[in-house]
């Protein structure tokens, strides 16, 4: 197409060399008479040059991108010569895509929009083609005395309204008076300036006035649609980006934890730089989420909202929430075990108790190698006396969201099964020991005010919480070990549950932890029917035989052992808690030989409870007799 294009505008070039006219003037008489009877023809022939003009502006066009293309090549032959800096030269040098495609869509749209208006100009253009008439009045002048001439020239023009000769003249007064002076061309001979003619060019001023109108209109019309084109494609490319970005950064002022959707690629195309900035505060946004969590969404919304500087330290909130904090057993020795891998290990965790967590309407808050601080927070209550809403549904949620991840981690057995999805390069000394190492983890319930906020300094900051109530979590989760037992909940916990999730938690404790100046019952929930409690402990016989009892006390509490056993017996599950009701409620009240009773008929018929056995253990170093400075 473009070597035809070529073609053509070559050829054009012929009405344009000076030397070639020439000799076609000089070929003489007869010449000049063809030309004469061809005057309405060299009209069309007039505007067929004006196109093949176009087309020569076409082949510049190509002239031009040749000579820019070899001057780039140039330019990166000297730039790579340079030693200059990589990031320098990509910043100052290289062209961002999206300046690229605006430049692309511009340069077509224009070069259309001008071969367009070109291609009108030439179509509407009214030449009056005044060479051949001149050259006849010049012939005329040349050659007075032709008569044939002259003829030719009338034949040739039936708009002419005068002409002047020696000898001879020639007016259409008719004409001449309804004419005005813009419909009039009048034309003199070169050689005799007596020799005149004047035509009536009439139709050709109305032809042109219209052609004007049209062209006009066409080019309002073509403007009007070129900045429509142009402003789509800065729409399109640049303020939509930007709009999209300034509505994003605001969602996630109003809120922070919002989801973005994620912005993908278009298909088989090269990615432009708002696509970038939209791809990279998408994940910015993501990366605050998951680095801050819901304690750091204030810190997000507060510094997104606020046009002026950064500021991550804003005043705390005073918040209730569930605190929830796991710990995992044995750790320093996984870790002496894993090396490297032992961050495999913490993840794969992590990533369980996460997703339950989150699913249970919590957020995991902290990180701290071996253990994670969880949260659920509570609504305030401005109807009630409580600092906080009872959620039932949230403290019921999260205890079950807790008791899914110690089954699921449970499941997974040994290490070596938990992590052989994953690839472990423990070394070989370590191997055999961590065989036998069971994955587990402990877990403490408490609920309670905290202070939300950031913590640290502008160089660096966690959002988290403070609070005792925040390390009471830790204190249980603590004790689980010293109980045997994988989740224990203070009191305040355990009155947020329903009624359906108490009836399966009991008792464990009454104790008071550091900080805390009240001592609290701690309790468990037992997620298997008791009668499954038949592992006795390995000290299970000196169990049994420092609680047992002498005549007297069979005697004396000769009805009382019979209910109990009676009860224990039954295959109601509730009416042996009834047996560890009153187990609890004697060492409460501090009749511990009473309680003595309850715990060595108990273990006969649960071996398996570690709870009252580590309580046995405790009553069994003071000989069951209560010391008067125990708080009770």
């Amino acid at each position: 197409f473009f070597f035809w294009l070529d073609v053509v505008a070559t050829i054009s070039l012929y009405f344009e060399i000076g030397f070639l006219l020439q000799a076609r003037s000089d070929l003489g008489f007869s010449y000049e008479l063809a030309l004469a009877k061809a005057g309405r023809a060299a009209k069309a022939g007039a505007r067929a040059g004006r196109l093949a003009s176009i087309l020569r502006l076409i082949r510049l066009v190509k002239i031009f991108k040749f000579a820019k293309w070899t001057l780039g090549r140039a330019t990166n032959k000297r730039q790579q010569d340079e030693i200059v800096d990589e990031v320098e030269h990509n910043i100052h040098d290289s062209m961002s895509v999206i300046g690229r495609r605006m430049t692309e869509s511009i340069t077509k749209k224009v070069i259309i929009a001008v071969v367009l208006m070109l291609i009108m100009f030439s179509a509407t253009d009214v030449d009056y083609t005044p060479d051949a008439r001149q050259l006849q009045l010049d012939s005329i002048g040349k050659n007075p005395n032709s008569t044939i001439l002259r003829d030719s020239f009338f034949e040739s023009h039936d708009n002419i309204i005068a002409f002047s000769e020696a000898g001879y003249d020639f007016v259409d007064q008719e004409r001449l008076d309804v004419l005005r002076a813009v419909d009039i061309l009048a034309l003199a001979s070169e050689f005799d300036g007596s020799i005149s003619a004047s035509f009536d060019v009439s139709e050709d001023t109305v032809t042109q006035a219209w052609y004007s109108l049209l062209t006009t209109a066409f080019v309002s019309l073509l403007l009007g649609t070129m900045g429509l084109l142009f402003s789509k494609d800065a729409y399109r490319m640049v303020i939509h980006p930007i709009e999209k970005m300034k509505s994003t950064v605001q969602q996630l002022s109003e809120n922070p934890l919002l989801h973005l959707e994620r912005i993908k690629n278009r298909d088989n195309s090269e990615s432009d730089e708002t696509d970038m900035l939209e791809q990279a505060i998408a994940k910015m946004a993501a990366l605050l989420q998951v680095g801050f969590g819901s304690a750091g969404a204030e810190v997000i919304s507060k510094n997104l909202s606020d046009m002026g500087e950064l500021n991550p330290m804003i005043p705390g909130v005073r918040v209730n929430a569930i605190f929830g904090f796991c710990d995992i057993r044995d750790f320093t020795f996984a870790t002496e075990g894993l090396q490297q891998d032992v961050m495999i290990f913490v993840n794969k965790i992590a990533e369980i108790t996460h997703r339950h967590v989150v699913k249970s309407g919590g957020h995991p808050n902290k990180n701290i190698g071996d253990a994670f601080l969880l949260v659920w927070k509570l609504k305030s209550g401005k109807s009630t006396n409580s600092s906080g809403d009872l959620q039932k549904e949230l403290f019921d949620s999260s205890l079950t969201c807790m008791q899914r991840v110690l089954k699921e981690i449970r499941q997974a057995g040994s290490l070596a099964s938990f992590l052989k999805d994953d690839r472990s390069s423990m070394s070989s000394t370590w191997a055999s020991s961590l065989a036998d190492y069971t994955v587990a983890m402990g877990v403490g319930l408490h609920k309670g005010w905290a202070i939300e906020g950031a913590i640290g300094s502008k160089v660096k900051i966690d959002a988290s919480y403070l609070s005792p109530n925040v390390n009471l979590a830790s204190r249980l989760e603590a004790a689980t070990k010293q109980y045997r037992v994988p989740l224990l909940m203070s009191e305040a916990f355990f009155g947020g549950l329903s009624g359906s999730i108490q009836s399966t938690c009991r008792r464990c404790d009454r104790v008071s932890f550091k900080g805390s100046t009240d001592p609290m019952v701690i309790y468990h929930q037992d997620l298997e029917p008791l009668s499954k409690l038949q592992l006795p402990p390995q000290n299970h016989t000196e169990l049994l035989e420092i609680t047992s009892w002498d005549k007297e006390i069979e005697i004396n509490y000769r009805g009382l052992i019979k209910d109990a056993q009676s009860k224990l017996q039954s295959n109601t599950e509730l009416v042996q808690r009834e047996v560890y009701d009153a187990l609890f409620n004697s060492y409460l009240d501090k009749d511990w030989n009473r309680c003595k009773i309850f715990c060595h008929l108990w273990i006969q018929r649960f071996p398996g409870d570690d709870i009252v056995n580590c309580l046995v253990e405790m009553l069994g170093r003071h000989n069951f007799h209560c010391p008067e400075t125990w708080p009770g």
